[in-house]
């Protein structure tokens, strides 16, 4: 695993910024994590990437109804999403 100039605990500081809730930010990142998994790359790089797409987002009336779909990732690949954060 390469080290990108910040840590996790860095990442999960600046995501935290933007979701306040620790259950709903370790959730929210759980789904981004898998649903950016390619093959052949770690699972802790699509975390890292999951994390740092959430710290990105705008924080205004952020909360689980209106979580935006990764940008890497088209809509039609993943029907459910919007089913599954609207869970959250």
């Amino acid at each position: 695993m390469m080290n990108k100039g910040t840590t996790r605990s860095a990442k999960v500081f600046a995501a935290g910024c933007n979701i306040a809730n620790p259950f709903l930010l370790c959730r929210i990142t759980a789904v981004y994590a898998r649903r950016l998994q390619k093959p052949r790359v770690q699972f802790a790089e699509s975390i890292n990437e999951s994390l740092r797409l959430i710290s990105d987002l705008k924080s205004a009336g952020l909360d689980a109804a209106n979580l935006p779909i990764p940008p890497e990732v088209p809509e039609e690949v993943m029907p459910g999403f919007v089913a599954v954060a609207a869970t959250l």
